[in-house]
């Protein structure tokens, strides 16, 4: 692509580009300056589509399933390896941590953490895409990845709406302990006193 085309899309997308790479009121993805988003740009500049949708259409709804946010989230997997061919940050997460032998700072970030911090980069690329009209009324923040607490009445970001990790571990041992004893005893019963060993394999 020539390169005076290049910019003319990129002009439009570039606010939105820097709301999502991190600014004054959105965070930037762990160790990734500015040098090294642009690079995966260049090398995946089909996501300058949703840039561009996202600065055309301010306060988008963006949800998971939605073509803007399954542009981001390749352009995020791309940001952290960019001879990856996955689309699914959860699955890059994978990838990276077990595989590479890369550290949790230095992997990308789960798809709901994701998420909320596209929502709010699409607030504040928001308020950039209308900042030329006389008098601005953007949304609440509320739903585009801040909530306010009621008893502080300031606002916070929100990180993710998964349960805790810990309620959720504890969830999990609770459920393979049940299968693990079910399983253990119907195949003591077959095979006598005989000790069996098995691998179970968890359900997607």
């Amino acid at each position: 692509m020539p390169y005076a085309m290049l910019w003319k899309d990129r002009s439009t997308a570039l606010p939105m580009f820097h709301s999502f790479t991190g600014c004054d009121t959105t965070s930037a993805f762990f160790g990734k300056g500015k040098k090294s988003v642009w690079e995966a740009w260049n090398a995946y500049v089909e996501v300058t589509e949703a840039f561009n949708n996202l600065m055309n259409h301010p306060y988008m709804t963006v949800t998971v399933n939605c073509k803007e946010f399954q542009l981001l989230e390749r352009f995020t997997v791309i940001i952290y390896n960019k001879k990856s061919n996955l689309d699914s940050v959860n699955e890059a997460r994978r990838e990276l941590f077990s595989q590479k032998n890369r550290t949790m700072e230095n992997i990308p970030p789960t798809q709901e953490a994701l998420l909320q911090h596209t929502l709010r980069a699409v607030y504040q690329a928001g308020i950039w895409a209308t900042s030329d009209h006389c008098e601005q009324k953007p949304p609440t923040s509320e739903g585009f990845g801040w909530t306010l607490e009621s008893a502080t009445k300031t606002w916070r970001p929100v990180c993710s709406n998964l349960p805790v990790a810990s309620q959720a571990c504890s969830g999990l041992i609770k459920w393979l302990q049940k299968r693990h004893v079910h399983v253990w005893r119907t195949m003591l019963m077959q095979e006598g006193a005989v000790e069996v060993h098995i691998t179970l394999q968890l359900p997607m």
